[in-house]
């Protein structure tokens, strides 16, 4: 029976310092934790995988996909790190940032708001700045009218390998029938308590099980007392009396059907 890898570079002490300072010695690359407890303990890297592509598929951009990223923002910036948003839909809101532990000094915005013509140039910049090895994390958005082709998902990919940043490619739903080298795609959805992540493709781990269900409140505390807030009133004004309302919008223990 022939060894893994992971037992020869144990038995191996010159592989051992041959490796990148963010891999262990069992061969996996650390990751970034991504702050959400469920998730960091199904990823095989503990976390946000370094030197790989990973891809959040929505067709919701713009109702908090990036809160789910803000925790490791938060650390990296705090670690003086540069992070990279290209081509994001809303310029980024610096009370916000600040708020999530951000520095907000440590963001750069590259064409925000782009067209779909704009976005070659976004791809060459993402693979300009992986090949530095300078960002902390480069989070790119692709237009929904966008064709990102396989030869450009796999340039974007070998920029990133074995560098110890995090690529994170957000692309709608329509193209979760293509097939990519990224490391670990999730299709990104939300319901009124939970942030739902389904497990599409996940290197050196089973897909079961293939949904992980993050709360709301947690991952996103200020849109989700603002949604709260505003149902109050609505029912505020419907009934004539302001009392907080049977919903599972504020009562984060009712269970939501899968």
């Amino acid at each position: 029976m022939r060894p893994t890898l992971q037992e020869l570079i144990a038995q191996s002490p010159s592989l051992q310092a041959s490796l990148p300072s963010h891999v262990g010695a069992e061969g996996v690359a650390a990751g970034i934790g991504t702050g959400h407890t469920a998730l960091d303990a199904y990823l095989p890297w503990r976390g946000w995988p370094t030197g790989a592509m990973t891809e959040i598929m929505t067709d919701a951009v713009g109702c908090g996909e990036l809160s789910l990223l803000s925790p490791a923002m938060a650390r990296l910036t705090q670690e003086k790190r540069p992070i990279l948003c290209i081509g994001v839909p809303y310029k980024l809101f610096s009370p916000s940032l600040r708020q999530a532990g951000i520095d907000g000094s440590r963001i750069s915005q590259i064409n925000p708001s782009p067209t779909v013509k704009q976005f070659a140039d976004n791809l060459w910049s993402t693979e300009q700045a992986l090949k530095t090895g300078l960002p902390g994390m480069v989070v790119l958005w692709s237009p929904p009218r966008s064709n990102t082709t396989i030869e450009s998902l796999r340039r974007l990919h070998m920029a990133c390998l074995g560098r110890d940043t995090l690529l994170i490619h957000v692309r709608t739903t329509a193209c979760m029938a293509q097939p990519s080298p990224a490391w670990l795609r999730l299709r990104y959805s939300v319901s009124e308590t939970q942030v739902r992540l389904q497990v599409l493709k996940c290197r050196g781990q089973s897909l079961a099980p293939p949904l992980i269900c993050l709360d709301r409140a947690a991952v996103q505390p200020k849109l989700f007392a603002h949604l709260a807030a505003r149902l109050q009133l609505n029912t505020a004004i419907t009934t004539g009396f302001f009392a907080k309302p049977q919903s599972p919008l504020i009562d984060a223990t009712t269970p939501v059907p899968a």
